[in-house]
C-alpha cells in the first residue's frame, strides 16, 4: 500500500494513502498540516489507475516534488520528496514505479492508517518509538496534524549538521550549551516550540521555483490553534474565522515520552498545580478572590507576562475583574478587542504564536502598541446552562513570539472550564439570594396565595404598567396621629405603628388584597390588581369592616396598658387605572397610577373617625349586601362637582333558615 511519510516535531509519521487524500491547514482535510505557510486547501493526492497523482490546488506558496514546483498536477513515483510550505514528506510505494532513493537518513517507520477527518471517529492509538537515523529516539505521532519541523538537507538535524550522529549538539540537547534566553522564568516550560528550519538547500535560501518574500509571508495566513472548533480563514484578506481544531493536545502517550524524564517532570508539575488550583478554588465563594487565585495559580506553570479575567457585568459588557503581571506592577493591561470579540463570538479558545500577523485583518495595531506577541485566550462558558452562555474570558499574553505550546492551551482550557463552573455556581448563589429577598418582598406586598403565583411563574410581574378597567383602591389613615406623635417618644411611636400595621395587613391579605404602600400612618391597598376577582369591591368593603373589629381588639389592649386608643378613617373608590411595577431595574415598586387612586385618598381625608366612605362607583358594585348611609355630597380636591358618597355601617345579616325539630314518636312501651 502506498504511504506518505512525513517528518514532524513529534517524530516521523507514515500515513496510508486512500484513493483521494486532501492536504492542507483546514481540519476538513484528510491529512491536516499545522504549518503556518501551508494553504487552507493546499493539494490533493489521488489514485489514477495504478499510480498516484499530486494536484496542487493553487496554493499560495506552491507544492514541490524533488525541488521542482508542481504546475497543475504531476505523477508520483516511489521515493519522491514532497515539500509543502515548511513541511517535508516522502512518497513511499514499493509496488509502484521506482524513483531514485532520497538522501540517506530517511527513517522507515511502521505504517499508520490515515485517520478519518476531524470529528469522525477517534484518533488512532499512539505507535511505539523507533530509532531515528538523525540521532536520538523518534516517537511516532498518532495525529494527522503536523508541525513544520522537518529537517531538510543542510538544516539542523540533517546528516552532518548539528544534532546528527557525529555532528555538534543542538541547543537544548543533553550536553549542549543552553539556548539564548533560557531561564527567563524559573518555572518556564523546558520544552519551547521547535525553531523553524531553513527553507532552501543548506538552509541558506528559498525553495527553488518559489522564492518566499517578506511580502508573501505577510499575506499568507499564519496558523493559530484553538480548541473545539474549525477554521475558515481567507488566504489573501487574512480574515479571522473560527480556529483550527487541535486534536493532538500536546500531552503525548506515556510510551512516547517514557524515556524523557525532563518532559515527564514538567508535565507532572503542570498537572499537579492544576489539581491544586481545582481543590483551592472549589471552596471559594467570593468571586473576586476566586479570580485572583485562578490567575496566581496559572502564572506558576504558564509563561505569561500578563493575565486578565473578564466577566460580564449587568449590562452584558465584558469588564476586567482580576489582573496580574509577572513583574508585579499594577499598570492597567490593554488587550486586543479583535481577539476578545472573536473568542466570545465563536466560543472557542485561541492560541496565537504571533498575534500581530495572525490577526492582520485588524491591522494588528493594538497588538503592536501593547506588545502582544503570543496569547492564549479562552472563553469562560457556563457549563450548567444549555445555551452555553459566555460568562467571561480568560486572557494570557506574552511579549515573546511562540511563547505558549498546545499543551499550555489544553491546561488553560481545562482550568477555564473548572473556573467557569465555580464562577457560575457563585453567580447562581447570588441569584438565589436575590430571589429569596424578592420572595420576602413579594410576601410582604401581596397576599400569600398571590405571592405564590408570582413565585411559581403563574403570574408575571415585570417592569411597566398595564391598564386595569376596574380596580378598587383602599386608603386608611389614623385620626389625630400628628398630635399623638408630639406627645409620644419616637421609639414608642414606631412600636405602636408596627403592631397596628401587622394587624391591618393580615386583614388585607385575608381578603386577598394587594398592599400598595405605607404612607406615614396611612395604608394603601388594591383589589383588582395584579389579580382580579369578580367581587373585588365587595372584598375591599368587607376588609374595611373587619378592620374596625380588629382595631377594637387592638384598642382594648392599649387601654389595659393605659394608652390612648386609635381611630381611623377609610376611603374606597372603584374605577379604571394603570397598575404595574414602576421604578428602575434595581428598585421596582408595584403601584397604581390614575384618578381612582387620588379620589380614594380624598375620600379617606373626608371620612370621620370610624367611617368607611365609599364612592358611588363602589356603592353600585355592592348591591344590597351592606347597610349604608348616604352622606352629604363631598367636595374633594381636583373635582369640579361634589361627589355622591356613602358610609358603610355594617353587613346585612343573611336570612337564616330555622333548623327543623324532630320529635320522636312515642313507643308502645311509652
Amino acid at each position: 500500500m502506498a504511504r506518505l511519510i512525513l517528518q514532524t516535531a513529534e517524530g516521523t509519521q507514515a500515513i496510508d494513502l486512500r484513493p483521494v487524500n486532501s492536504l492542507g491547514r483546514h481540519p476538513n482535510n484528510s491529512i491536516q498540516l499545522l504549518d503556518k505557510i501551508v494553504s487552507k486547501e493546499h493539494c490533493i493526492i489521488e489514485l489514477r489507475g495504478d499510480h498516484y497523482v499530486l494536484r496542487d490546488l493553487g496554493s499560495l506558496n506552491g507544492t514541490f516534488i524533488n525541488n521542482e514546483r508542481v504546475r497543475g498536477e504531476q505523477g508520483l513515483k516511489h521515493g519522491d520528496e514532497i515539500a509543502l510550505g515548511s513541511t517535508r514528506g516522502r512518497f513511499d510505494d514499493p509496488q509502484g514505479q521506482v524513483h531514485p532513493q532520497p538522501a540517506p537518513g530517511w527513517p522507515q517507520p511502521p505504517a499508520v492508517a490515515a485517520p478519518p477527518p476531524v470529528g469522525v471517529g477517534a484518533a488512532p492509538p499512539a505507535q511505539p518509538g523507533y530509532p531515528n537515523p538523525f540521532g536520538g529516539f523518534t516517537r511516532a505521532s498518532s495525529s494527522p496534524q503536523l508541525s513544520p519541523a522537518y529537517p531538510v538537507p543542510g538544516a539542523p538535524g540533517a546528516p552532518g549538521m548539528p544534532g546528527a550522529p557525529g555532528g555538534p549538539g543542538v541547543p537544548g540537547a543533553p550536553g549542549a550549551a543552553p539556548a539564548a534566553g533560557a531561564g527567563r522564568y524559573p518555572d518556564a516550560n523546558p520544552f519551547p516550540p521547535p525553531a523553524q528550519p531553513p527553507l532552501g538547500p543548506g538552509g541558506t535560501g528559498p525553495l527553488p521555483g518559489g522564492p518566499l518574500s517578506a511580502l508573501s509571508r505577510a499575506q499568507n495566513p499564519h496558523m493559530f490553534v484553538a480548541a473545539g472548533t474549525r477554521i475558515d480563514v481567507q488566504e489573501q484578506a487574512r480574515q479571522i474565522g473560527t480556529q483550527i481544531a487541535a486534536v493532538d493536545k500536546g500531552f503525548l502517550a506515556f510510551e512516547r515520552i517514557a524515556t524523557d524524564q525532563a518532559q515527564l517532570r514538567a508535565d507532572y508539575e503542570r498537572l499537579r498545580l492544576s489539581h491544586e488550583l481545582s481543590r483551592e478554588i472549589a471552596a471559594e465563594r467570593d468571586t473576586t478572590r476566586l479570580l485572583e487565585k485562578i490567575l496566581a495559580s496559572i502564572f506558576k506553570f504558564i509563561r505569561a507576562d500578563r493575565g486578565v479575567i473578564f466577566l460580564r457585568d449587568e449590562n452584558g459588557e465584558l469588564t476586567p475583574r482580576a489582573m496580574q503581571r509577572r513583574d508585579g506592577t499594577t499598570t492597567p493591561i490593554s488587550v486586543s478587542s479583535t481577539i476578545l470579540d472573536h473568542v466570545v463570538a465563536e466560543r472557542a479558545a485561541v492560541l496565537t504564536h504571533d498575534a500581530a500577523m495572525d490577526f492582520a485583518a485588524s491591522k494588528g495595531k493594538s497588538m503592536i502598541l501593547n506588545r502582544i506577541s503570543s496569547a492564549i485566550v479562552v472563553p469562560l462558558v457556563a457549563p450548567l446552562q444549555h445555551n452555553n452562555e459566555v460568562l467571561g474570558v480568560l486572557w494570557l499574553d506574552s511579549e515573546m513570539l511562540a511563547q505558549f505550546q498546545p499543551k499550555d492551551l489544553e491546561l488553560v482550557t481545562s482550568i477555564a472550564y473548572q473556573a467557569s463552573m465555580f464562577i457560575e455556581v457563585n453567580i447562581l448563589g447570588k441569584k438565589i439570594e436575590a430571589e429569596i429577598v424578592s420572595r420576602e418582598r413579594l410576601r410582604r406586598l401581596l397576599s400569600p396565595n398571590v405571592a405564590e403565583q408570582v413565585i411559581n411563574g403563574q403570574l408575571e410581574v415585570k417592569q411597566g404598567g398595564q391598564r386595569v378597567e376596574e380596580c378598587t383602591v383602599f386608603n386608611s389613615d389614623i385620626r389625630g396621629f400628628t398630635q399623638m406623635s408630639e406627645n409620644t417618644s419616637p421609639e414608642e411611636l414606631v412600636e405602636m405603628l408596627n403592631e397596628y400595621f401587622e394587624e391591618m395587613v393580615d386583614t388585607i391579605f385575608k381578603y386577598e388584597g394587594t398592599l400598595d404602600k405605607f404612607m406615614g400612618d396611612g395604608i394603601m391597598a388594591l383589589w383588582g390588581a395584579p389579580v382580579q376577582h369578580p367581587d373585588d369591591a365587595l372584598r375591599s368593603v368587607q376588609c374595611a369592616l373587619e378592620m374596625g373589629e380588629v382595631l377594637g381588639k387592638f384598642n382594648r389592649r392599649r387601654l389595659e396598658q393605659s394608652r390612648s386608643p386609635l381611630a381611623i378613617g377609610i376611603g374606597v373608590h372603584t374605577g379604571p387605572l394603570v397598575a404595574g411595577y414602576i421604578g428602575s431595574t434595581k428598585a421596582l415598586s408595584y403601584t397604581v397610577i390614575g384618578d381612582v387612586a387620588n379620589t380614594s385618598a380624598r375620600l379617606c381625608s373626608v371620612a370621620l373617625p370610624g367611617q368607611i366612605v365609599i364612592s358611588e362607583n363602589t356603592y353600585a358594585k355592592l348591591g344590597s349586601r351592606f347597610e349604608t348611609q348616604e352622606l352629604q355630597p363631598a367636595k374633594v380636591k381636583g373635582k369640579e362637582k361634589p361627589l355622591r358618597v356613602f358610609n358603610v355601617l355594617r353587613e346585612r345579616p343573611s336570612a337564616q333558615v330555622p333548623a327543623q325539630i324532630y320529635v320522636a314518636e312515642p313507643t308502645a312501651a311509652g
